[in-house]
């Protein structure tokens, strides 16, 4: 309880600093392993993106789809208890529906028995259509992921997710029972999503069938490269020779400086 001052009592050595080079090597060791797992996430995340041509594109085609909500969705006539509106349905125009949509009144049609049916075969795709809008962001937000080991199955289970829902709704819009409230003629906007999220599942067949090489930036431990660095681990070798060989690698390292150093500044003298 006595002992609490900096310096050792009995043979006057400072506790605080005592051998506190090699304290200070343990923990750049420590810093530099979690650096170099680090930086292989920040590499295969870079590789994802940029990592070749392909991956490039797919930035692109990952999102083009949500564009097809610029298309006219389709023909169609809505009365009562919707909006009444009659020609080519859009995205402007079928805000403007939305905004004055009286939903009580529509969602009361599920009461009736020639409205329950069309109305479900309407609201369902719909749902469905939007869902994969909101997943693909998801998913573009993953592409991080993509040169992981789960890579491949992250990216393909959501193109195969994509693709049954909008098949689903393209059926469930063309077989939409008749019925007195609304009558839709002419399908576009679905199909050309339909297309766009098939190229980009096509994108992603190529690159996982050509590959891509994740380029990782050179780490050291104390001067050695790390992957000689983890063999030596591995080897058993003792920790002081290889503290040895980092001290020497790093002398070396530092009259490499020293010598462009000097060389530089001669250059501009």
């Amino acid at each position: 309880m006595t002992d609490w001052k900096q310096h050792c009592p009995y043979c006057g050595g400072n506790i605080v600093i005592y051998d506190i080079q090699e304290r200070l090597m343990k923990d750049a060791d420590i810093a530099e392993v979690q650096y170099y797992h680090f930086q292989k996430k920040i590499d295969r995340m870079k590789a994802s993106f940029v990592g070749s041509k392909l991956a490039v594109i797919r930035i692109f085609t990952s999102l083009i789809p949500i564009l097809a909500i610029l298309v006219p969705f389709f023909k169609c006539e809505f009365k009562a208890p919707f909006v009444d509106f009659k020609g080519f349905l859009n995205l402007f125009s079928l805000l403007d529906i939305v905004e004055n949509l009286n939903t009580d009144d529509v969602l009361g049609l599920l009461n009736t028995t020639d409205g329950k049916l069309p109305l479900l075969f309407l609201l369902i795709p719909v749902v469905f259509l939007l869902l994969t809008v909101v997943l693909l962001l998801v998913r573009f937000g993953c592409l991080t992921m993509a040169c992981s080991k789960k890579g491949k199955a992250i990216c393909f289970g959501f193109d195969i997710v994509f693709i049954v829902l909008t098949v689903t709704a393209c059926v469930m819009f063309f077989f939409i029972p008749e019925n007195p409230y609304f009558n839709i003629k002419f399908i576009l906007a679905p199909f050309v999503y339909l297309v766009l999220l098939g190229v980009n599942f096509g994108i992603d067949i190529a690159i996982y069938k050509q590959g891509i090489e994740v380029k990782h930036a050179p780490c050291f431990v104390g001067g050695i490269p790390i992957e000689e660095y983890f063999k030596m681990v591995e080897d058993g070798v003792p920790h002081e020779e290889i503290r040895a060989e980092m001290y020497k690698r790093l002398a070396k390292i530092q009259e490499e400086k020293e010598a462009k150093l000097n060389e530089k500044e001669g250059v501009k003298a």
